[in-house]
């Protein structure tokens, strides 16, 4: 996979992806792409691109982090 910048969010994984999946695509979108989103989770890029290609679950403290990145995000605003 590759991150070209802003709004390089991939599309959730065609199976049915847990809560916590689905909740990184929409932080993945509120931040600004996928290099934002690392930078604000601390995790490495290649690490979130696993969880976000459906390769695992984030800890519960990525998907309260991203909850939080979500909810904060202003209507209209890219990080």
């Amino acid at each position: 996979m590759s991150f070209l910048g802003p709004d390089d969010c991939p599309p959730p994984p065609p199976v049915k992806a847990g809560l916590p999946v689905l909740m990184l695509h929409e932080a993945c979108e509120s931040a600004g792409g996928v290099a934002r989103l690392a930078e604000l989770l601390c995790v490495p890029v290649e690490q979130l691109a696993r969880w976000l290609e459906g390769d695992g679950t984030p800890p519960e403290e990525i998907y309260r982090a991203c909850a939080e990145i979500v909810l904060l995000d202003e209507p209209g605003s890219s990080g």
